[in-house]
């Protein structure tokens, strides 16, 4: 992984020099610069360009925002852990000038389109200095990513612009294209990208088993797109490449492995164990995950972050005070949150009703359980946090013995269920950071599985679909379902349950067409008395977001419109 991440360094300055659009596009490269002609010659300077896309991709995790975490927060999943109105808890503030709606559209155009687009540009030269074999796969790579962006973006603004070729001169007269061209052109590139990639690649590196992965799940939004049934057959087979190992040897863990199983704990708690993430340390499952290295160059995203899981989901603990006043402390034995992603009561309740003992509610994957860490207590340092409900109706800290206490416990940012899978080493050695240095895994065979079950499910396969969706409930000693338990909301569930903190959860909704109503069942409760809430603020036009202004404002050339419901355009 060290090579993987040295090289993302290397490509930095390139980057600055392929990632703008201006006149220089049309000055001569001298021979003795850094520039695309003289650098893209042979495998290479290819290679360095892959990986600045995975650099770019990588950046998608924190690039909008480090206090807000847009792929989850305002869905049904989360709330902004603050009692004001950012975070989407007030969808009235969406708009085409609001910050995430732009920085996200930059970073596909500006940055990932650019450079996928600049490797297919040229990749096809026969001149080049490099195999077939190798070509292929670098192509493969580009295509993959190019129609991971595209899925991005329709499935975050609908109608976008398709920019197929690199841009070499201003302009001024994008028109957006439907949402099921979007879609086509995204499944052209990954079937495409599907013969060509490599089936055994190096740690975070895309094999040939995740473009089969989206390419399951972009057929899928076809079949909603157009209604045509076939597409969901297409789905049905993509990922059944993936889980016959036809594509590649990946398979859904279903024993303990690795240093972690020598620990207390259980095999979907060893799937996102410190340094068991990848492939190479028996992980079969992960398909593609982002890369992360403390203390190395090109090791964190742009700003020198890791993996930003903690900071954005675990609980502000530190805040939290013993019945004799003492504040907990930062420096523990795990890393420091900052309650950005506050789990609504369908996370921490309700999906797990249907069985509390699933074992992705064990406390090896949710801890529930909290301690008091500051030494200078010794009455209450190591000692577990009680919690009592008071008259009121709200959660107090409790003494030892029970006896409830006048300190309210804010339930919203500091005290609720943490989610396990964000547990990692802390980045740069710094507990307080809000980081870690653990791999974000991005696509696991689990997901294949549900995918495949949601394509049956479309084509009314329903026993079909519970077969698949009890594949992933065995592997987590949940109860077994039947055809006629799997509904749109089981599968949105069964996600939830699985797949939390790893999914974009807000895409996953906007593609199904069940943001807004989600939203409006699971996260409509304010978080204080006279506030708002995203549920009760959506409204049905944020089924996607705002076009940002500054690009309809900047397309003179042509009507570029917006999404109905926003002003402008």
């Amino acid at each position: 992984m060290k090579n993987y991440i040295k090289l993302i360094s290397v490509f930095i300055f390139l980057t600055g020099v392929i990632s703008s659009c201006s006149d220089s596009y049309l000055d001569e490269a001298p021979l003795d610069r850094f520039s695309p002609e003289n650098f893209l010659e042979n495998e290479a300077g290819y290679d360095a360009a892959i990986v600045g896309l995975y650099q770019a991709a990588r950046e998608e995790h924190q690039i909008a925002s480090n206090n807000f975490e847009y792929m989850s927060v305002g869905t049904d999943l989360a709330q902004w852990g603050r009692n004001d109105s950012r975070g989407l808890k007030d969808y009235s503030l969406l708009n085409s000038n609001y910050s995430a709606a732009i920085i996200y559209w930059d970073w596909a155009y500006k940055e990932m389109l650019v450079r996928t687009n600049l490797v297919l540009e040229g990749i096809d030269n026969p001149a080049l200095d490099m195999t077939d074999a190798v070509r292929n796969n670098i192509k493969g790579q580009a295509l993959f990513f190019r129609a991971y962006t595209y899925n991005f973006l329709t499935n975050i603004y609908g109608q976008v612009p398709i920019i197929d070729s690199r841009l070499t001169e201003p302009k001024f007269d994008f028109v957006r294209t439907s949402r099921e061209a979007v879609l086509r052109f995204a499944a052209s590139d990954l079937e495409e990208a599907t013969q060509l990639l490599a089936m055994d690649v190096d740690d975070g590196r895309i094999p040939r088993a995740a473009a089969y992965h989206l390419l399951s799940e972009v057929y899928i939004s076809l079949g909603l797109e157009t209604g045509d049934n076939s597409f969901y057959d297409q789905s049905i087979t993509a990922a059944g490449k993936v889980i016959s190992k036809e594509a590649g040897d990946y398979e859904i863990m279903m024993s303990r492995f690795g240093p972690a199983s020598a620990e207390p704990g259980d095999v979907f708690s060893d799937v996102f164990a410190q340094g068991q993430i990848n492939k190479s340390s028996g992980n079969k499952e992960v398909m593609w995950a982002w890369q992360f290295e403390s203390f190395t160059p090109g090791g964190g995203n742009d700003s020198n972050r890791g993996n930003g899981g903690p900071r954005y989901w675990g609980t502000e603990y530190d805040k939290i005070t013993t019945p004799n006043g003492f504040k907990n402390t930062p420096a523990d034995t795990i890393i420091r949150g900052i309650g950005v992603n506050s789990p609504t009561n369908y996370v921490k309740y309700d999906i797990w009703k249907l069985d509390p003992n699933d074992m992705r509610n064990s406390k090896y994957n949710i801890r529930r359980t909290f301690y008091y860490n500051n030494a200078d207590d010794p009455e209450y340092f190591g000692k577990e946090i009680k919690a009592a409900r008071g008259e009121d109706g709200n959660l107090y800290v409790a003494e030892n013995d029970g006896t409830i206490t006048t300190q309210l416990l804010d339930t919203l940012r500091e005290y609720y269920p943490w989610i396990r899978k964000i547990d990692g080493a802390p980045w740069n050695d710094d507990v307080a950071s809000g980081n870690s240095s653990k791999d974000f895994s991005r696509m696991r065979v689990a997901e294949t599985y549900l995918l495949r079950a949601e394509a049956y499910f479309r084509k009314g396969n329903l026993d079909a679909a519970a077969l698949d969706i009890n594949v992933v409930r065995a592997r987590a000693n949940a109860i077994q379902i039947s055809g006629s338990d799997v509904t749109e909301d089981f599968i949105l569930d069964e996600r939830t349950r699985e797949l939390i903190v790893e999914e974009p959860r807000v895409r996953t909704l906007i593609r199904m067409g069940r943001l807004v109503d989600r939203v409006r069942t699971y996260n409509s409760a304010p978080s204080v008395i006279g506030g708002v809430s995203s549920g009760t603020t959506i409204q049905d036009h944020n089924k996607y977001w705002p076009i940002p202004q500054k690009v309809i404002d900047a397309n003179v050339g042509a009507d570029f419109g917006q999404n109905d419901g926003y002003p402008g355009g």
